[in-house]
């Protein structure tokens, strides 16, 4: 199974418009980050989590060219806005795009995509979409995902567990029934916002932690911002924890 990386900043992505710093001025291009996303495929299945604003680009980038589903953590723009842009498999693919979530976010896709379910967009072109709510695990061809309870600040949120790898990002609270589910993996990946607290994400700290106790073959930080500079917090982690940088590839296991 593969997991690229489409996209590993945060919701103002880097560099963020108007800052100087020294990451959003690096000439790494490990420091360019669009908003967090993952492709995962195996065995002619893809499923991308999360449709971002820079969606278009990211899946061009990778080279994806067939969608089977698109799964999303939770309604925030950044995780949701790119979602217009399906409509350019279903132009190759011919048929509708499943795309699966829990009901508050399903929900929310309803309300802000109106005209995709009430076909007033006369003269464009409309995605074409299958609305599935999330209630326990679920199969895509191929992959078998399970979903997980994670806590954003005080909004419950999904992160998926997919064979040995699983997918959390924006959490600041992982309960211990999903704590549970999260052994054996080859894969987590977990966002690490940056060095200091925040009320509503894991800082790098607090991510060190949770793949210490969890201890997967190998931890990749996501939904990074522009207080860290790649190079540097790079050489600071410990053996087994990664900084994630858009396009960068990994293999799992696609059963556990």
């Amino acid at each position: 199974m593969k997991i690229t990386f489409l996209g590993s900043g945060t919701s103002q992505g880097v560099p963020v418009i108007g800052c100087d710093c020294a990451v959003c001025g690096s000439a790494d291009p490990r420091d360019k980050r669009r908003r967090a996303s993952i492709a995962i495929e195996s065995r002619g299945t893809t499923v991308i989590i999360d449709t971002t604003p820079e969606f278009r680009l990211q899946v061009i980038d990778a080279g994806i060219r067939h969608l089977d589903a698109v799964l999303f953590t939770h309604a925030h723009a950044d995780h949701l806005h790119g979602l217009d842009d399906i409509r350019g498999f279903n132009h190759v693919q011919h048929h509708p795009i499943a795309c699966f979530g829990d009901a508050y976010t399903l929900e929310i896709v309803r309300e802000s995509f109106r005209y995709i379910f009430e076909g007033t967009n006369y003269g464009g072109g409309l995605p074409e979409i299958t609305l599935e709510e999330v209630r326990g695990p679920f199969a895509v061809g191929a992959l078998s995902f399970e979903p997980l309870e994670v806590f954003h600040g005080p909004a419950r949120i999904l992160g998926y567990r997919f064979g040995r790898a699983a997918y959390i990002t924006d959490a600041s609270r992982i309960p211990e029934n999903t704590m549970a589910r999260l052994g054996g993996l080859d894969v987590l990946v977990l966002n690490a916002l940056r060095y200091d607290p925040h009320p509503t994400h894991f800082s790098i700290g607090e991510s060190v932690g949770v793949a210490k106790r969890l201890s997967p073959g190998a931890t990749y930080f996501t939904h990074i911002c522009h207080h860290i500079l790649h190079e540097k917090a790079s050489g600071e982690l410990p053996a087994g924890v990664h900084l994630a940088y858009d396009g960068l590839a990994v293999e799992a296991a696609d059963e556990a």
